[in-house]
């Protein structure tokens, strides 16, 4: 878990880094300064060159670009790293493994059926679950 902690911040602080120096480059002017002399003529504009250059074209499109990479990293592939997980853990119950469910029992896989999973958590108590409720196996842990 800290391991995607640390590669989130690197994510966050490089698109920091990335819109900060878009937005320096923007600021740039992209007009030429006229010495002032004897020129009657209009003054002519430069053609912004290298990074204002991109984002003078494509300026639009790369902020979309860079909202996309950074809602697939924050958003996307976390969720579905989860649900992975939670998929696994539901297809590798077995009878006899010791769990815990959302809702905090403690107890026994008695049964498996389709959808619902029997438990017992105390002697003569079984309890019906669904089996995306359950949150833990704990023999696997041991």
């Amino acid at each position: 878990m800290k391991y995607s902690k640390k590669m989130i911040a690197i994510i966050v602080l490089s698109i920091m880094l990335i819109s900060l120096s878009a937005f320096s480059v923007s600021c740039l002017p992209l007009t030429g300064t006229t010495d002032g002399g004897a020129d009657a003529g209009p003054a002519t504009a430069e053609e912004p060159t290298g990074f204002a250059a991109l984002f003078a074209q494509y300026g639009t499109w790369v902020w979309l670009a860079i909202l996309v990479v950074a809602f697939y990293f924050l958003l996307i592939r976390p969720q579905r790293t989860r649900s992975k997980k939670a998929q696994e853990l539901v297809s590798s119950l077995t009878r006899g493994d010791e769990v815990v469910t959302a809702g905090g029992f403690h107890g026994r896989i008695k049964d498996i059926r389709d959808d619902v999973i029997v438990i017992t958590i105390a002697s003569g108590v079984d309890v019906k679950v669904s089996k995306s409720s359950v949150s833990k196996n704990v023999t696997t842990q041991k």
